[in-house]
């Protein structure tokens, strides 16, 4: 009833669209789909076709591009305005810990360690540490669909002065001191990186760096989005979830 009331004060509208009545209506969601692997869309985590000496990718996926309604939402939802999109975002992510669990884990026994990537101290102490929800997610995911133990924990940090707001090239030369690990790990434990948003990848290659410096195996990483790079064609994602998937899947 007070629920009823509530909206007629203040009409919830999807955030995505601004269909009336839902936090984020089907259509939207719809645009969450099944993960796809995203590394190459990125600067810092597919392959480099000059630098052969680096690491392999870090198998990446994302359940949409950060475009039109997806972007709207996470934004909406990073802000602090809608909470209630809390719901249908990590939901989304619960649901794709079904595809991801399929990598190829360290033989080594012990916990999966889900890991948000790191995130601000204003943002934690305003209650807006989303990616540490979407951790949360999937690491119930993943405790359900493969019957390992999971953890969820969070020991990344960015240092001070570690650029995170700064151009591509500049990330790139910062990579190597941008994220710590607050102390060692169980010794070859299997690690999940997750994140909101992937755009160039520095941070994520960061928090793979300090992840391997402190003791864990990266197996991948997981994100609600991936900014898809000039000249890939993407303008407008508000049709059917379809196209979404049929982008992310022209570069697996």
């Amino acid at each position: 009833m007070l629920r009823a009331l509530g909206r007629l004060v203040l009409p919830q509208e999807c955030a995505g669209c601004g269909r009336p009545d839902r936090a984020l209506c089907r259509r939207c969601t719809a645009l969450l789909g099944e993960p796809q692997r995203c590394e190459e869309l990125t600067q810092h985590l597919g392959t480099p076709e000059y630098a052969p000496h680096q690491r392999p990718p870090l198998p990446t996926w994302a359940l949409a591009v950060y475009a039109g309604p997806v972007r709207h939402a996470v934004l909406a939802w990073k802000s602090g305005g809608r909470p209630d999109l809390a719901a249908p975002l990590t939901a989304a992510v619960e649901r794709a810990a079904g595809a991801v669990a399929q990598i190829e884990w360290p033989t080594t026994e012990g916990r999966v360690l889900v890991v948000p990537a790191p995130s601000g101290a204003a943002r934690r102490r305003a209650g807006r540490f989303v990616v540490g929800e979407l951790a949360d997610a999937l690491g119930r995911g993943l405790a359900a669909t493969t019957g390992r133990e999971v953890a969820v924990v969070d020991p990344l940090r960015r240092r001070e002065g570690s650029g995170h707001l700064l151009g591509a090239a500049a990330r790139s030369r910062d990579r190597a001191r941008a994220v710590r690990c607050r102390g060692r790990l169980p010794e070859g434990c299997a690690c999940l990186l997750v994140d909101d948003v992937v755009t160039t990848g520095a941070t994520l290659a960061a928090s793979a760096d300090a992840l391997r410096a402190a003791g864990g195996v990266v197996v991948g990483a997981v994100a609600l989005a991936v900014t898809a790079p000039p000249g890939s064609g993407v303008i407008d994602l508000s049709g059917p979830g379809k196209e979404t998937q049929r982008i992310l899947r022209e570069v697996d």
